[in-house]
């Protein structure tokens, strides 16, 4: 006699029943789809609930960058190598971009599935940043969010340039800086590990007062002798265009339930353009921690400088700047703020490739919302219910947990017993 399917069988078999059951609730992938980062933290597992790993960043050299909230875009690198999945009552499991390629019309609508052949795009992440991110940018059209969960005081990140940049001068810089790099590198050679040199060298980087005399004893000795001369000048100009790029950019201060829209803004964008992501080097050199969603396209990442991090990691300075809007772009032209839109909805970001509202539900005042195309919600605070118009339960959210809600739910509402819960839901363009 044959064992009976799992759920996750039979709805990839076409079993109507199993499919319509999980069309008519929330998708919510399991929470810890992690991605290690060297400029990770790890503050992101007690927001998702989860025992800490205190030791694992000394262990590895990498804190939990990045949690993957949903990854169903196959043609996405990153989204790829770290699809969401999801978990069945019956404990079977199930990729989301396989679920979402057998019943895209279902699950998505005929439009968002037409457009993406079965794929979703978005690739929303919480970030947990330790350490000061590469400087980079996206695709044109590209444009991101960053919602900020918590933040240690005095924590910034840095987006758009803060004067009219000259492209030839940037590309020259960011030249130099890698070829010293690797001269530096050159000048170790096995004497020291690039891990142990990054590890030595960060904070004396990060430590802009600091002179060659602050620089740690062990680094000194493995550079001391006939090559000393050389190696300081090389630490001294490193340290220049280090500062250098950085000052060239906004320094933006963040605390929890700031918002920060990086898009290019009108007055900058070509006529018929569309508006995408300016340079952004998200973190702070003084490692003030933030915790953040991010909203986003799926598409590449082009780094054009990375800050003297070792080992080296390919950056892509013709690319990036390329792309880049080197225009001045003032901090209060990238800060959105919450505007209350019906009761316990707040709507703050809107552009060509995505909106966001804010379901801020209080206790006996649900959040109420409309019946809409395939969408995201993402709990940062507390923890809520969704219901439908008739009461029955489509599912629950905690802080840190995510979910895709099907084309066919329709109308809802998210009910929370707690005082500050908050969704963040996220709405795309069908037709991209």
């Amino acid at each position: 006699m044959a064992a009976p399917k799992t759920i996750a069988q039979a709805i990839m078999d076409g079993d109507e029943r199993a499919l319509d059951r999980v069309a008519a609730g929330l998708l919510k992938p399991l929470a810890w789809n992690f991605v290690e980062r060297p400029w990770g933290g790890m503050r992101i597992r007690a927001y998702k609930g989860l025992c800490p790993l205190p030791d694992q960043a000394r262990l590895t050299g990498s804190g939990l960058g990045e949690a993957f909230e949903i990854a169903a875009y196959d043609a996405d690198e990153e989204a790829r190598a770290y699809p969401s999945r999801l978990r069945f009552e019956d404990g079977s499991e199930l990729a989301l971009p396989a679920l979402l390629r057998r019943h895209a019309d279902v699950l998505l609508g005929p439009a968002l599935a037409r457009a993406h052949g079965g794929a979703f795009p978005l690739l929303p992440k919480t970030l947990d940043v330790k350490e000061l991110l590469s400087v980079q940018g996206h695709p044109a059209g590209h444009t991101e969010v960053y919602v900020v969960i918590e933040a240690d005081p005095g924590a910034t990140i840095r987006v758009g340039f803060n004067d009219d940049v000259d492209p030839e001068r940037l590309e020259q810089e960011l030249r130099a800086g890698r070829a010293r790099q690797q001269r530096l590198l050159e000048t170790i050679g096995t004497r020291l590990s690039t891990a142990r040199l990054q590890t030595l060298l960060a904070p004396w980087l990060a430590a802009r007062e600091a002179g060659l005399a602050d620089l740690p004893d062990e680094l000194r000795d493995v550079l001391g002798g006939a090559g000393w001369s050389a190696a300081a000048e090389l630490l001294e100009r490193l340290k220049d265009v280090y500062w250098w790029v950085l000052d060239r950019m906004n320094e933006i201060p963040v605390a929890a339930g700031t918002i920060v829209h990086n898009a290019s803004p009108a007055r900058v964008v070509a006529p018929g353009g569309v508006p995408s992501a300016e340079v952004h080097a998200l973190g702070n050199p003084e490692g003030r921690e933030i915790l953040a969603l991010e909203i986003r396209r799926p598409g590449p990442t082009f780094r054009a400088w990375d800050n003297v991090r070792f080992p080296l990691r390919r950056i892509d300075i013709d690319t990036a700047i390329a792309g880049l809007n080197l225009r001045r772009v003032a901090p209060e032209e990238l800060l959105a703020r919450r505007v209350l839109d019906r009761a316990g909805v707040y709507r703050s970001v809107a552009d060509p490739s995505f909106a966001l509202e804010h379901l801020c539900p209080s206790p006996g005042t649900p959040a109420v919302v409309p019946a809409e195309a395939a969408h995201t919600l993402h709990a940062i605070a507390g923890r809520v219910d969704v219901l439908n118009e008739e009461g029955r339960l489509l599912g629950s959210l905690a802080r840190g947990e995510s979910a895709l809600v099907p084309a066919g739910v329709g109308a809802y509402r998210v009910a929370s017993d707690d005082d500050g819960a908050e969704v963040v839901k996220v709405t795309l363009d069908g037709a991209r």
